[in-house]
């Protein structure tokens, strides 16, 4: 059977129309009928797309026997460097422990580096809840370390280039370089920026963001939520949207040392304890009888600015990825802090009886801020994902967010000044 066929049979079985499936996938229902027509067929990114709002595999939508098509074969060559270009350029996550190699003169092994890329590519082909940002942390930090040392930097020239590092990855991969200054810069020390390196961390930024769009790497995109009213009524739904946003980032936090914790209490081996966090994920995954919570669930996260998730999303995916996290594999968390924060903000929408995306968009943000300890660059990330609309909302969120959730944050080695 062709994709041609397959395509019409999988979206009926969703319950779509070609106009539905084409605005989850930001194409024109056009696009649609021309591949169920076999006129054409869509990219790579597109067909993984497809597979999470479908719930289907990869294989499930290709032509039966082999994959000779030239144009697929081509945007599976394309994908190939977007994913590995994300996987390397990804320097957000676990952050601290280029900090805590840095003040505490930790040995770093080159030999790391293809290690945890390999234990994340593993950890996505059996379908963790996890992101992909822990092994670019853990490559750019094995990387910046053997550059300093290649170059004979002292600790501030190392911190420089640590934070200038981060400040690329974070901007290549969403393609908001002002967010990855402020993020680098933010991340490490609470309270206080490193004015000495804002000037190469905007450069890097700049730089590591033109880079991936020469190299044709597209960024996500998401519904723009429209301006609402600031007045008395939106305010104080808005701040009742930031407490719980605060609370479900303390949550994540306390959840993913939890899982670790009883995990490491009853688990002496360190095989063992991945062996059963995988089980538990697998079992998991069985009993909801569905992937949207494995991998990056980025389906979850579109449907969620549309209204189109289930109630208890958030706390699913919460749950999995702390048990994934804590279990030892290799990933990260941001990715999942976006789908978390989304979801809840959808769920919400529907007792506040505020707009979907509205609530979806202050969610990513707001989850995000209280878990990072970053609302001046999770601000900035809205603006440059959403534009200037509800920006008064957009702060107030981050900032109560950032509050509620209190010192405790998924980068261990955060420093606080009061």
């Amino acid at each position: 059977m062709r994709f041609s066929e397959k395509l019409p049979k999988l979206r009926k079985n969703n319950n779509l129309s070609q106009e539905q499936l084409a605005e989850k996938l930001g194409v024109s229902r056009q696009a649609v009928s021309k591949w169920e027509a076999g006129n054409s067929y869509p990219d790579m990114e597109k067909m993984l797309q497809m597979c999470q709002i479908l719930n289907c595999h990869l294989e499930d939508l290709m032509d039966d026997g082999s994959m000779g098509n030239t144009s697929i074969e081509g945007s599976k060559n394309k994908i190939d460097l977007n994913v590995c270009m994300q996987d390397f350029l990804n320097f957000i996550t676990k952050l601290y422990n280029m900090f805590v190699s840095m003040r505490f003169k930790e040995k770093i092994e080159f030999i790391m580096a293809p290690l945890v890329f390999l234990g994340t590519i593993l950890t996505h082909l059996f379908g963790g809840s996890v992101g992909r940002e822990g092994t670019g942390v853990q490559i750019g930090g094995t990387i910046g370390n053997s550059l300093a040392k290649a170059l004979k930097s002292s600790e501030e020239e190392k911190k420089v280039l640590l934070i200038s590092g981060v400040a690329a990855g974070f901007s290549s991969v969403f393609g908001t370089p002002l967010t990855g200054t402020i993020f680098a810069l933010e991340i490490a020390n609470i309270g206080r920026l490193s004015y000495n390196s804002m000037l190469p961390a905007i450069v890097s930024a700049l730089v590591g963001n033109s880079v991936v769009k020469f190299l044709g790497v597209k960024h996500s995109h998401y519904k723009i939520p429209a301006q609402e009213a600031v007045d008395i009524i939106n305010v104080l739904k808005v701040i009742a949207l930031a407490i719980c946003f605060g609370l479900i980032s303390r949550l994540f936090v306390y959840m993913t040392h939890w899982f670790n914790e009883k995990l490491i209490k009853y688990c002496k081996n360190k095989y063992l304890k991945i062996f059963v966090g995988g089980t538990l994920m697998v079992i998991a995954t069985l009993f909801l009888r569905n992937n949207l919570y494995n991998n990056l669930s980025l389906g979850l996260l579109n449907d969620a600015f549309y209204g189109k998730v289930p109630i208890l999303a958030f706390i699913i995916k919460l749950i999995l990825t702390a048990l994934c996290l804590g279990a030892g594999y290799q990933g990260g968390e941001v990715t999942p802090l976006f789908v978390i924060g989304a979801t809840l903000g959808a769920t919400l929408s529907h007792i506040l009886g505020l707009p979907f995306a509205f609530c979806a968009a202050l969610g990513l943000v707001g989850v995000f801020s209280g878990a990072t300890n970053a609302p001046i660059a999770c601000f900035m990330m809205y603006l440059e994902l959403f534009r200037a609309n509800n920006i008064v909302f957009a702060m107030l969120v981050c900032i109560i967010s950032f509050f509620i959730s209190g010192h405790k944050g998924i980068y261990k080695a955060q420093l606080w000044n009061e």
